[in-house]
């Protein structure tokens, strides 16, 4: 595998996945090879139970594989410890889950706020700067006269598109959805999706910020409209 060539911005090599339960030894994922490249959107297609969202989370860097390598933006992430899995991902990489993951006690743009504030980058970048783009990613989304409002006093649909808008704040390279409409009624869900494409798609369509979109999903038509699906049943690629 040549994960660093420039034409790849996230590579898995032969990934496999154990964890020890009350029966010994359960095999998640085997054997897991794929490539992502640079504004291209990816479907993880399959049944509950399959394996998709462990899959996410190694190639998120989230969790740490049983064997196999991930390649994050050219770096080998099983080399890095904690942290710099974490400075990793910082102004990098977005995420979107199903349970929306806001805090309750900060207000819309405060929550946008985070990935701003928490980045390293930006420790010198004046506090009404950030602001500023954490209310145009509020704008993007639709919700700049929501900035104020408590996730309580938003519907779920408003509540996810702030959870997009936090995701997209930084202008990451690479953007994981997890079932991000999971939580949402179908017509609130189409509209979820259809702006999310918008804004990770390539830079030149609607509102796109060259962001790679890889997405779990068992839905089949949202994964249709992806470039590429990626079929896993079992822990494995079918």
């Amino acid at each position: 595998m040549d994960a660093s060539s420039q034409s790849v911005i996230l590579a898995a090599d032969r990934l496999e996945k154990h964890v020890v339960g009350p029966s010994g030894s359960l095999e998640i994922l085997r054997g897991i090879t794929l490539a992502v490249h640079p504004g291209e959107s990816v479907a993880i297609l399959g049944a509950s139970g399959s394996g998709k969202s462990t899959l996410l989370g190694l190639l998120a860097g989230l969790d740490a594989p049983s064997a196999g390598e991930v390649r994050l933006l050219g770096e080998n992430i099983g080399e890095l410890d904690e942290d710099g899995r974490a400075a990793l991902r910082a102004g990098q990489v977005g995420f979107v889950f199903q349970s929306f993951q806001l805090l309750p006690a900060l207000t819309a743009i405060e929550n946008v706020l985070l990935p701003l504030e928490l980045n390293p980058a930006h420790a010198r970048v004046p506090a009404r700067e950030l602001s500023a783009r954490a209310h145009s990613a509020l704008e993007q989304v639709g919700l700049g006269g929501r900035a104020r409002h408590y996730p309580h006093q938003l519907s779920g649909g408003e509540q996810q598109r702030v959870a997009i808008a936090r995701a997209i704040v930084d202008r990451p390279a690479v953007l994981f959805a997890d079932e991000p409409t999971g939580n949402l009624d179908a017509e609130t869900g189409a509209r979820i999706i259809d702006l999310l494409f918008e804004l990770a798609g390539p830079v030149g369509t609607g509102s796109g910020q060259g962001a790679a979109l890889v997405l779990v999903t068992h839905d089949t038509a949202l994964a249709q409209r992806c470039d590429r699906i990626v079929r896993i049943r079992d822990g494995v690629l079918a």
